[in-house]
């Protein structure tokens, strides 16, 4: 494999990065939970939420040389830090990467973070694995009933 690196996104690059963003959702999601609407359609409405909310966003990519091949989206309040998304590309799955990033995020992740919290789609029993690996536990789930809540105490996640 070629090196791995992350950074965070650049908002000057928007035009360039949102649409290869989108392409590994969407390429992921449609297998768990397809929209039943077209590629263009669900990416406007993406980009249509997307875009306003990019200053609020905190967006880590993740690459394997020099090809986007994943990403994390997430927020912080004063003790917690919610997983928004992590996409990873079906042949970067299951590989060194996501062991890697994780080392990477541990160490960008404020000190007085406590809590990891993640909404993971019902249908997504990988994601469900690995967020009970981490420690993460259900303790509820979103208002449409489609996602499950996970929390758990951030550090002395052992991986």
């Amino acid at each position: 494999m070629a090196e791995i690196s992350f950074c965070s996104f650049d908002q000057t690059q928007s035009d360039v990065l949102l649409p290869q963003m989108f392409e590994i959702l969407s390429t992921n999601m449609n297998k768990i939970a397809p929209t039943g609407s077209g590629y263009e359609e669900d990416k406007k409405i993406w980009l249509s939420y997307m875009i306003p909310s990019l200053k609020e966003k905190q967006i880590i990519l993740m690459y394997v040389g020099e090809v986007l091949v994943g990403y994390f989206q997430y927020s912080t309040d004063k003790s917690t830090v919610l997983i928004e998304e992590i996409e990873i590309l079906p042949d970067y799955q299951r590989t060194l990467l996501f062991y890697r990033f994780l080392k990477y995020i541990s160490k960008i992740i404020p000190k007085n973070i406590e809590y990891a919290e993640a909404y993971i789609n019902k249908s997504n029993s990988n994601s469900q694995r690995i967020a009970q690996k981490l420690g993460l536990q259900i303790v509820g789930e979103n208002p449409n009933g489609h996602s499950l809540r996970y929390r758990g105490k951030l550090r002395g996640t052992k991986y």
